[in-house]
């Protein structure tokens, strides 16, 4: 139920372009209006570790894992200099590549890559033993303690942040970290997109302490992802959620099975593998507890000291990559590419689609706006805000009689797009509300939703970007096609309404 991109683009085919524009002005404040956020209290910071654990994911690795994941302290003591992005490199102190001391490189690490000093690309194991750190502690001889089912163990730690969002609702990110990701056999080029280092993450969505969804934001994220589970749907283990972790690449999805995430040039899938027979990774008292910011309202980040010091580094990860092989005019990556990002990155957002129960002839809309939003319509003299449903229908030509559209990816080709719209009074920080006509025409979809914000003369001033619904019906497993939906979505929305002065 991933949006892609394309309906963007459909949509300014829709009028867009010609609603009636105001020049919007400059905006001298180039970052957000902080609130009055402070950092929480110690016992906060305990309530949200204990969450942490109470949800703490059982991952299931596969059985032909060979890259098993490390703690960010092993890895900090084996890289062996740091490397600008125009090629130029230093050694960096001892103290620096320690958990409390990695924040003391230049700038921080910005434009730099943490790099390892010994071959680093595996096609599909390395050829040297010196690079044998790179299978992770659990990968060494005598280094996977055996389960009573005659599965491994992992214990290593994983990175879990809290992100208070407001209203009840605290977002839970588990990060695994891997010393290294094995890319994906492409025949006769070998495996592409190696690279030292690995961050995959999994989002769940708590509500007043209890968890209701999981994001699987697989790699990049995406409409190839897994997307938005509803907890129901979630394979549990004592109320933790259950995931699978591909082979190799660690991507991590909600079943076991086969999961094409990728294409190149539509001619290879980039293709992720799980199972349910290799080690277990039970990150239960393993979870690193973390903060991401001081609260929804200044949506500031917390500075983190002592062992999370590691946390303000803003480089990468990992080796700068490959482009010099004659295929990546083509498909854009060389069996090498560079390290990814850390973990302490844009947090506070929305899941990938606003779980909603289904409506039958009329949808509904809840929302509200952030004080950064408020701010900004206020100066902008805004009087109403108009609630835009977007409506799709696979179009009938395209498809077989006994064929589910919505079964299958669909592109702008496949689709009918068309926009509802309700005209509500701006009511500031307080929740706005609205009703229309659920859209209509057989395996019509209320695909997804977004708000345009007008002035007292009646001109355009802004319009946010979209967010996706993902429709169920109660008592049934997934989600089902409906042309209404009740959505009472509990994030903020967020977005510059006023241009940022240049610096």
């Amino acid at each position: 139920m991933i949006l892609s991109s394309w309906l963007a683009v459909a949509l300014l085919a829709l009028g867009a372009g010609a609603l009636p524009q105001r020049q919007v002005p400059l905006f001298k404040e180039t970052t957000p209006v902080h609130g009055a956020d402070v950092p929480s209290t110690p016992e906060r910071r305990a309530e949200m570790a204990a969450l942490l654990d109470k949800y703490a994911p059982v991952f299931k690795l596969s059985k032909n894992e060979r890259f098993f994941p490390s703690s960010v302290a092993f890895m900090l003591e084996r890289y062996g200099y740091v490397q600008y992005k125009n090629g130029t490199w230093y050694e960096p102190k001892p103290e620096w590549m320690t958990p409390e001391g990695l924040d003391q490189l230049p700038r921080r690490g910005k434009k730099q890559l943490l790099s390892v000093d010994v071959p680093f690309n595996a096609q599909p194991l390395f050829p040297d033993p010196e690079s044998s750190f790179m299978y992770g502690p659990a990968g060494q001889e005598g280094g996977m303690e055996p389960g009573p089912d005659g599965r491994g163990r992992v214990h290593d730690e994983v990175y879990g942040f809290w992100v208070d969002q407001g209203r009840g609702v605290v977002d839970l990110i588990y990060w695994t970290f891997y010393p290294y990701n094995l890319g994906k056999d492409v025949g006769s080029l070998g495996c592409l997109g190696n690279h030292v280092t690995d961050w995959e993450r999994l989002i769940l969505r708590t509500v007043d302490g209890v968890a209701v969804s999981a994001d699987f934001n697989t790699h990049s994220g995406g409409k190839f992802s897994a997307g938005t589970y509803r907890w129901s749907d979630m394979e549990l283990i004592d109320d933790r959620p259950v995931a699978y972790v591909a082979s190799g690449s660690h991507g991590i999805w909600p079943t076991p099975g086969k999961h094409v995430y990728a294409q190149l040039l539509n001619l290879w899938a980039l293709v992720d593998v799980t199972d349910d027979y290799g080690p277990i990774w039970d990150s239960k008292g393993h979870v690193v507890p973390i903060e991401y910011w001081t609260g929804p309202d200044g949506a500031k980040k917390v500075n983190h000291t002592g062992d999370l010091s590691w946390l303000q580094f803003k480089g990468a990860w990992g080796n700068k990559g490959q482009t010099s092989c004659w295929w990546h005019a083509l498909v854009g990556i060389c069996q090498v590419v560079d390290g990814p990002p850390g973990p302490n990155r844009l947090f506070g957002q929305p899941p990938d689609c606003i779980i909603s129960p289904k409506a039958e002839e009329v949808s509904s809309y809840s929302f509200y706006l952030s004080k950064n939003v408020t701010t900004q319509a206020e100066k902008l003299n805004v009087t109403t805000v108009v609630i835009e449903q977007v409506c799709a229908r696979p179009r009938a030509s395209n498809l077989k009689p006994e064929e589910d559209p919505w079964a299958k990816a669909l592109d702008e080709k496949d689709l009918d797009v068309w926009l509802m719209s309700e005209t509500v009074q701006y009511r500031g920080r307080e929740q706005h509300s609205g009703s229309l006509p659920a859209c209509d025409g057989s395996r019509s979809v209320a695909k997804a939703y977004r708000i345009s914000l007008w002035d007292d003369k009646g001109y355009h001033v802004s319009t946010s970007g979209l967010r996706v619904i993902c429709i169920y019906e109660e008592g049934r497993p997934g989600y089902v096609v409906s042309g209404g939906a009740h959505v009472d979505d509990l994030d903020e929305w967020r977005w510059w309404l006023l241009r940022p002065t240049p610096n």
